[in-house]
């Protein structure tokens, strides 16, 4: 996120940007990996959300423009404009709601780009549902190993590519749950998940059965699911690709035993970002990496620590 701000602000200062996150950025120690993170600066004139606890550990001026109704874990998130540059620790909204709200209330306070920090393992901040683009974060954070960090990354990239349904924009107006499509008859079974009995949900299906499920889509079902031989044919439809729970591995078995999976729709993948440094200070050789990705993807792969001082850390 640093590093698009300090692009945009090259290039086009007088852009109005707001910025907030998912999770926390901004602190001093990251809360997972217990290792220093960097600073959060926000521009005068840009806007920003954070948590009521956050807000009032800043040190320098802003305007208050809004406050949520509901609480997080932290208080109500204040959404406010710098009036001086200033550093800040960002914890928004962490549901998709409470984005949504904040996202139309600050593009009514002139917001040209809002920018939205995601967090480790969580994906819903990347749903097309909520963001026009996405850039993909990836690096040694990620893994120590080459061919891990690569084999991760076009998986991801191949669930963000995923083709959207015929029918999403019909789909897209059912309540939430599991329903089976059959010769365009809709029938919404009686389970809300696939967490519930997976033995009596595949009871309805056959093979070529088509199923759509509003949650998430996870391994256990798909086992079971190849396991009864009904993948052969079979359509299974989702939201889109933060739905999805499958290894690389689980995947493939369901495409190569004739299972098709598609999404109700596809986000805008922007760009992918790498990060040769490891939250301990490991330091990847990032050739290798970068020139697999830029040969796979159609997406500019860009390295944030190119050009940078990294000192004296240990090199891989």
């Amino acid at each position: 996120m640093k590093y698009i701000i300090r692009r945009i602000k090259e290039t086009d200062p007088q852009r109005v940007l707001c910025l907030t996150s998912i999770g926390l950025d901004g602190e001093a120690v990251d809360q997972v990996t217990f290792t220093p993170k960097p600073e959060v600066i926000i521009h005068e004139g840009d806007l920003f959300a954070t948590s009521e606890v956050h807000y009032r550990e800043k040190n320098f001026l802003s305007e208050v423009l809004w406050v949520s109704a509901y609480r997080t874990a932290l208080g109500r998130v204040v959404l406010s404009r710098a009036l001086e540059k200033g550093k800040v620790k960002l914890s928004g909204p962490s549901t998709l709601s409470g984005l949504k709200e904040l996202m139309k209330v600050a593009k009514k306070q002139g917001t040209d780009l809002f920018l939205l920090d995601g967090a480790l393992s969580r994906r819903s901040s990347a749903s097309p549902f909520l963001c026009e683009g996405v850039v993909l974060a990836t690096g040694a954070a990620l893994s120590l190993n080459f061919k891990e960090i690569i084999r991760k990354t076009l998986h991801h990239v191949r669930l963000m590519n995923l083709p959207i349904d015929p029918m999403a924009n019909h789909i897209e107006k059912f309540d939430e749950g599991i329903w089976l499509i059959k010769k365009g008859v809709f029938e919404k079974l009686p389970y809300r998940t696939l967490l519930g009995d997976t033995s009596a949900i595949l009871d309805h299906m056959k093979r070529g059965s088509k199923l759509y499920i509003s949650g998430s889509l996870t391994e256990g079902f798909i086992k079971r699911l190849v396991e009864r031989k009904l993948s052969e044919g079979t359509t299974l439809v989702v939201k889109d690709h933060t739905k999805i729970f499958l290894s690389p591995e689980s995947m493939d078995l369901f495409l190569e035993s004739g299972g098709r999976l598609m999404v109700l729709r596809s986000p805008n993948l922007l760009a992918v970002t790498f990060n040769p440094i490891s939250p301990q200070g490991y330091v990847l050789n990032s050739g290798a990496v970068l020139t697999a990705l830029k040969k796979a993807l159609d997406v500019p792969v860009i390295d944030v620590m190119e050009g940078e001082k990294i000192g004296q850390r240990k090199t891989l």
